[in-house]
């Protein structure tokens, strides 16, 4: 793997561990086998060093739902779509900070690129509701309802923030998923079986969203 790989990869782990407030740019350089200048070579600060630890690991992400996207057209409808984040989510113990609003790993991290992960995905999300409704897969029109969106980005951000809450672990993650599977689908998806036609049209129309998005953040990533 080349040094700036084994940087993100130490960089990534020691986040983790330890929270962002507790590690060193010298704890990273040692971990990933390099001088601390070396570190320095690629990103000028420690902030941008695990900026792009985020920016890579939420690209890796987008790359993972892409390609289910491609394996099953179905996988574009709401509640698959969030089901499927939710799981892989929860997997990633990164990923799971950032959607949890984890501030002991995150830090000061959550307000800077925090704040440009929200911005992304709140444009993909506006554009993939702008294609549900496009090709009647969505229950509403986010033209007309500025609160849709509003309405279901407060459904699928309580899921991800009861897994804060003491007790959450007395279910299984995919009971979890189903449940808010069965959530979206009854409130935000048109009663009935969506016309086959119209499940491809709108796949193959966000594809082309979903590679930008991971293209932008693996050039964020990328020193």
């Amino acid at each position: 793997m080349d040094k700036p790989g084994r940087i993100l990869d130490a960089a990534e782990r020691l986040l983790v561990d330890h929270g962002y407030r507790r590690v060193t740019v010298d704890e990273v350089a040692k971990r990933a086998g390099v001088g601390k200048g070396t570190v320095y070579l690629y990103w000028p600060s420690k902030l941008e060093l695990f900026g792009a630890v985020i920016s890579r690991r939420t690209a890796e992400l987008v790359r993972e739902q892409l390609a289910a996207l491609r394996a099953d057209p179905a996988e574009v409808l709401l509640h698959r779509a969030f089901s499927w984040t939710f799981r892989q989510v929860l997997r990633e113990p990164l990923t799971r900070a950032l959607y949890t609003g984890n501030q002991d790993v995150l830090g000061e991290l959550m307000t800077v690129q925090g704040g440009r992960f929200a911005g992304g995905k709140a444009a993909t999300t506006a554009r993939y509701l702008e294609v549900l409704h496009a090709h009647g897969l969505l229950a509403g029109d986010p033209a007309a309802d500025p609160l849709l969106s509003y309405r279901l980005s407060a459904t699928i951000s309580g899921f991800f923030l009861l897994e804060t809450v003491p007790g959450a672990a007395e279910h299984e993650v995919a009971d979890k998923a189903q449940a808010l599977a069965t959530t979206l689908r009854l409130a935000f998806e048109p009663a009935g079986r969506p016309a086959p036609q119209a499940v491809r049209a709108a796949a193959t129309e966000l594809a082309g969203r979903y590679e930008q998005w991971a293209e932008e953040l693996t050039k964020e990533a990328t020193p």
